[in-house]
């Protein structure tokens, strides 16, 4: 009796152990996913950043500072973005539709880093 006593907490005590260790390698294994998943987001933040600033820019040489531009993304199950991005200025409402159409090209020529995100440009 004393014997099957200490044989189970023996099984016991070992099983909490593995317990322990699985828990702390799976808390270091998440903290990791979450580093990386960090990481990304703040690539892509600043690669948004700098999108952003040279769309301004480039706006602003074509007459139209100031603009009122707005990007907004959706990121699939595989980790794709697709970006929409609204543009609004008085002066871009008074255009026909052909010149909406170029700058619409100029501005779809703005280089972004990851060539796997799709962008699509709207005039308010």
């Amino acid at each position: 009796m004393r014997n099957l006593k200490s044989h189970l907490l023996s099984i016991i005590s070992s099983l909490i152990l593995v317990l322990i260790i699985a828990f702390c390698i799976s808390g270091t294994v998440a903290s990791q996913n979450g580093h990386s998943r960090e990481a990304v987001e703040r690539y892509y933040d600043e690669m948004e950043s700098a999108y952003l600033t040279e769309l301004k820019s480039m706006l602003a040489r074509e007459g139209y500072k100031n603009s009122g531009v707005t990007m907004t993304r959706i990121i699939d199950e595989e980790g794709t973005r697709s970006y929409t991005v609204t543009i609004h200025h008085g002066l871009i409402d008074k255009l026909s539709v052909k010149e909406k159409e170029l700058l619409s090209k100029a501005c779809g020529e703005i280089l972004f880093a990851d060539a796997e995100c799709s962008f699509s440009h709207n005039f308010l």
